[in-house]
């Protein structure tokens, strides 16, 4: 029997844990109108430190979902990246200034850093507008999974037992269709499942700080990399005037706890943690007249898990998958684009759109994507850690400089590819040759066909669970073009690509369509009538759009050149979440049908 302080409840999706995956995960479920509950064993959001830079592509995300102009007013934006090296006089001296960010064609050339909670908020300030909140302090303590009704569309499978982290006689037990474990490296999800993470864990210690720094060092607003004949440090610039201190432990036996052999927090202190970087700034001085915001040790781990879910019922994202060292400012990016990934999966399976096997490319995708995150993490920190070993040996500061840049085509997020799949199709890749399948589709300036205004092709992509389908007609007027054009109308109306679908929503039944296409014309501002293209290939004359310069002769034009897609033209399926699903000739409409086909279920069909 039920106890009086127990309540039992049902939900499609048990999110655990709100860290910036799990927070970015229940806002995009919320959003698109899944019943989800978030729970996190803290008493409040954190406040101070931890994870800190958001990356280009992360910016791009939060772009789709209309927050990176509020996340940008609140954080800092870094520009370049400092490199300085053993002086002549035993001091250091600069050996140069570069990019801090190498994403070609991205739209944010810069890194943004504040800290966790605020990048957390971002998320779950927007969660109330769609019914939820973090619900606080709350943790499993049981997690069971009936085998019988993983593949049953309807049921709620999984069972968890969740209790008040101060009253743990407060219980509630939950029935969901799907439980995300996003509750960290330690994460109890995970050991509950007894996943296993594999990887390296070293016992080399690194020691950050976060102060308002009092100093003459010219590049302290910088990313820094300074390396002198008496030690290393890394300056990562924070909000509100602070910096981040990366500093390498040479001396790490007064950190561990003698029993456990991990470090120990508590041992830490952060006076001497910057009288190590105080060596390495000389002539320089730096001091922390304000004290410090937040200080920690950690010990470089690279690790990801086996498999990162269970039955494709309960799922692991984020720290609880993966972690690697923090220097590479990839684990909270790593974590937003796991959830990312999964959000619009798991729409489409809750509203019966789409197969169970979708759920598959969850960890096809992001396991080999964190794969090749420890690859290049053991990398980068082997940089790190030969500049902090090498004492007086002058590392080459040009190769070091192209090492940098190198790496940062892979930090910056742009370079996610993921592998042909059930979502990722590419018969015809040279259709199109700068839009590569499997990667984010890339940003363009092109204009509204009827009243010439310049738009962003990303935000006609948004997060908003859709497909769109780009339908790059050429010029329409060359002869049979337009023919051709309604065919790809005929066959979309014929197969319903494009009808509104139901679904159940949080609390009623709502109506949308699966899939928005573009038609994006070539040819002259005046001579272009947007009515001449099919009313059934777009919803307003807003979403007509064409390939030309505006009337300052400043923007547009170059969306066909830049794509690599000749005046035949193309079509192009970019998923929910923005990457390129296929790219087929304009004729062949029939790839893109068959490009659904694989894993939709079509309108009407009784799912069991």
């Amino acid at each position: 029997m039920q106890s009086p302080s127990e309540k039992a409840s049902f939900v499609d999706v048990l999110v655990v844990g709100a860290g910036p995956s799990g927070s970015m995960l229940a806002f995009s479920l919320m959003k698109a109108g899944v019943s989800t509950r978030i729970i996190d064993k803290k008493d409040v959001p954190v406040d101070r430190g931890h994870a800190d830079a958001l990356q280009p592509r992360v910016l791009e995300v939060l772009r789709s979902h209309g927050l990176a102009d509020r996340a940008i007013a609140r954080g800092n934006k870094i520009n370049t990246t400092a490199i300085w090296h053993p002086g002549p006089d035993g001091g250091i001296e600069r050996a140069g200034r570069i990019p801090n960010i190498t994403a070609p064609r991205g739209l944010y050339p810069f890194n943004l850093t504040n800290h966790q909670g605020a990048h957390e908020a971002i998320f779950t300030d927007e969660m109330p507008k769609y019914g939820g909140i973090v619900e606080r302090p709350y943790e499993p303590c049981a997690l069971t999974i009936d085998e019988e009704k993983v593949d049953d569309a309807d049921a709620y499978p999984v069972t968890v037992q969740i209790q008040n982290v101060h009253e743990p006689s407060e219980t509630e037990t939950i029935r969901a269709k799907y439980v995300v474990g996003a509750d960290g490296a330690h994460s109890w999800v995970r050991k509950a499942l007894d996943i296993q993470a594999v990887g390296d864990h070293t016992d080399r210690c690194w020691g950050v700080i976060d102060f308002v720094p009092d100093t003459n060092y010219p590049d302290i607003r910088c990313t820094s990399q300074v390396h002198s004949s008496t030690g290393f440090c890394l300056i990562v610039p924070r909000e509100d005037d602070m910096v981040r201190l990366y500093i390498p432990l040479d001396e790490t036996e007064r950190y561990l706890d003698p029993v456990t052999k991990r470090v120990n927090i508590a041992a830490v202190n952060p006076d001497d943690l910057l009288d190590i970087s105080k060596r390495a700034f000389q002539p320089y001085y730096m001091n922390a007249k304000q004290g410090y915001h937040w200080f920690t040790v950690y010990v470089v781990g690279q690790r990801v898990t086996q498999r990162y879910s269970a039955f494709n019922r309960v799922f692991l994202s984020g720290d609880a998958c993966h972690t690697h060292s923090p220097k590479a400012g990839q684990g909270m990016n790593a974590g937003i684009n796991d959830a990312h990934n999964l959000a619009w999966k798991l729409a489409y399976v809750i509203r019966k759109w789409a197969d169970r096997k979708l759920l598959d490319t969850y960890e096809y995708e992001r396991r080999q994507f964190a794969v090749d995150l420890i690859n290049f993490d053991k990398k980068y920190v082997a940089m790190f850690e030969s500049m902090a070993k090498n004492g007086q040996d002058k590392i080459d500061p040009v190769l070091h400089s192209k090492m940098v840049q190198t790496f940062g085509l892979f930090k910056n997020g742009i370079g996610i590819h993921y592998a042909e799949s059930a979502i990722v199709k590419n018969p015809s890749q040279t259709i199109a040759k700068n839009v590569t399948v499997g990667k984010r589709f890339p940003p363009e300036m092109i204009l509204v066909a009827r009243d010439d205004k310049v738009t962003q092709i990303h935000d006609i992509l948004p997060s908003d669970a859709r497909f769109k389908v780009l339908i790059f007609t050429g010029d329409i007027y060359t002869a049979g073009r337009r023919d051709t054009v309604q065919s790809i109308a005929d066959k979309f109306v014929e197969a319903k690509l494009c009808t509104e679908r139901s679904y159940v929503g949080r609390n009623s039944i709502e109506s949308t369509r699966m899939v928005h296409t573009f038609p994006i014309l070539k040819g002259l501002k005046g001579d272009v009538r947007y009515w001449d293209v099919p009313d059934s290939l777009y919803r307003h004359w807003t979403d007509v759009f064409l390939d030309d310069v505006d009337i300052t002769g400043e923007h547009g034009g170059k969306a066909y050149q830049n794509f690599g897609i000749s005046d035949e033209g193309a079509l192009v399926v970019v998923r929910p979440d923005g990457y390129v699903g296929l790219v087929a000739q304009l004729s062949d409409a029939e790839s893109v049908l068959g490009y659904f086909r694989e894993w939709e279920i079509p309108m009407g069909t009784k799912t069991v």
